[in-house]
């Protein structure tokens, strides 16, 4: 099945394509798709679409109702998209959003129609269900991961400072136990239905802005992409966020306890944890201290639809005075309805590093 909906706006135009197993019906449905979203993770929540179909033909309730478990491979084209800053200008794209599994559906008459949600984890398999008890040894987060990822037939791509397990008890599921591993050592894992990624987040808040959005559009710069009127949040905290820490630690072969400081003093987290050796204390306090810092100042907004974008790359923000900056995109979700496109950004401020 591959369902295609297309919304115009002027001389714009945005499609969605998706394919269900095999089988190209886009034809067939290209005018009853009501709604469209797709929500890309930048880690922890698996991505999703949703789906709103005009099933008032009776093959919806029929031989066309999907079957849970389907494959769905969904893509967002766009023709004729003026976005992105005048170097863009008018231009065709097509943005594969993944490999998805269907996991739920709904109906509803008065009017008719057939909701149609899926996500980017294999949830068909053991992954997120079943419970293990097993003692990792003389390992690596690399290795772990490795060895999940072969048992569900996801391709491993592995981007970051792996770290040596000496001992390490999982008693929950594969999904569990590789997300908490991950954050230990401040790594992200995103899961798709045929990959699992995982990834250093403060190597990527590094990474050079990908586009710039603007509260209002420059003169010269009439495709900017901005912020939609009346869309736009901010909130900044200092609770909760760390100038350094101390992470202490039993060394069981002699016998004493070992404390590892970094940062500095004002607000300081406080560990008390197992450890391999004082290198490892540093990494998992380090790895703590960066993960609760991560969102002390974030904002959200809405703007023109943008399939080029995607979640864990980093833009400018500029407009919003103090506000301004580099940010780092923990969500994206992309929705097209007979109404337009439109693109709604959740992200972090990439603070300043002091010395």
């Amino acid at each position: 099945m591959s369902i295609a909906g297309a919304i115009s706006e002027k001389a714009r135009r945005a499609t969605v394509w998706l394919i269900y197993g095999n089988t190209d019906i886009t034809g067939d449905i290209s005018d009853i798709l009501e709604s469209f979203s797709y929500k890309d993770c930048a880690e922890g929540k698996s991505d999703s679409i949703s789906i709103a179909i005009d099933a008032a033909g009776d093959e919806w309730k029929g031989s066309w109702m999907p079957d849970k478990g389907a494959k769905l491979y969904p893509t967002i084209a766009v023709t004729d998209w003026n976005f992105g800053g005048a170097d863009c200008a008018v231009r065709n794209l097509s943005a594969e959003c993944g490999a998805f599994t269907l996991d739920d559906l709904g109906y509803s008459d008065a009017p008719d129609v057939l909701n149609i949600g899926a996500v980017a984890k294999p949830n068909d398999t053991s992954f997120s269900e079943r419970e293990r008890d097993f003692d990792w040894k003389n390992t690596s987060v690399q290795k772990i991961a490795e060895e999940i990822a072969g048992r569900y037939s996801l391709t491993l791509q592995f981007e970051g400072t792996d770290h040596e397990i000496e001992v390490k008890e999982q008693s929950a599921t594969d999904s569990a136990f590789l997300q908490e591993l991950c954050e230990t050592y401040g790594l992200c894992m995103k899961v798709y239905t045929e990959k699992l990624w995982i990834y250093d987040r403060e190597a990527y808040k590094a990474n050079d802005p990908a586009f710039t959005v603007y509260r209002v559009a420059p003169a010269d710069d009439p495709t900017a992409l901005c912020v939609q009127r009346g869309s736009f949040s901010w909130n900044t905290t200092l609770a909760g966020t760390y100038t350094g820490g101390i992470f202490t630690y039993t060394n069981e072969k002699e016998e004493i306890d070992i404390s590892v400081e970094v940062g500095t003093p004002e607000r300081q987290l406080k560990l008390n944890k197992k450890a391999s050796n004082e290198a490892d204390a540093q990494a998992q306090l380090e790895a703590a201290i960066a993960n609760a810092n991560h969102g002390a100042t974030t904002i959200s907004f809405t703007m023109m639809g943008y399939p080029a974008g995607a979640a864990a790359q980093c833009f400018t923000l500029l407009g919003y005075g103090s506000i301004d900056g580099k940010y780092f995109i923990d969500s994206m979700e992309h929705s097209l309805s007979k109404s337009g496109y439109t693109t709604k950004i959740e992200a972090s401020k990439v603070e300043e590093v002091t010395a």
